[in-house]
């Protein structure tokens, strides 16, 4: 999810991360890509991305639209956590792992 700076917050929710075309691009400087195949849902389009040591989903109706969070698993913590930190760290983005609730931003 993007970081929100406090002093910003409209209290409209977390701001968007841009649409999907412009996050895959960005995934893309950090060798996170798609495959070519995307898979259909009950809840609109999963955007799959694969990267080291991870896979990335985005749910979005479309390449248009907005996305505010993305799901990352980790399928080897060794080479996918110096990714993401540093994904992270660029983007301005905050890790939030779902099992604990922790955020982690990275300045």
């Amino acid at each position: 999810m993007k970081t929100v700076d406090p002093a910003e917050d409209d209290g409209e929710g977390m701001p968007p991360m841009g649409s999907v075309t412009e996050v895959q691009t960005s995934l893309s400087r950090y060798n996170i890509a798609p495959d070519g195949a995307s898979r259909k849902d009950g809840l609109g389009n999963t955007f799959m991305l694969y990267g080291p040591g991870m896979f990335v989903e985005i749910f979005a109706e479309e390449q248009r639209s907005p996305v505010k969070q993305l799901m990352v698993t980790m399928t080897d913590q060794d080479f996918a956590f110096p990714v993401l930190t540093r994904l992270a760290r660029e983007q301005k983005w905050t890790l939030l792992d779902p099992e604990s609730g922790q955020r982690l931003r990275f300045s």
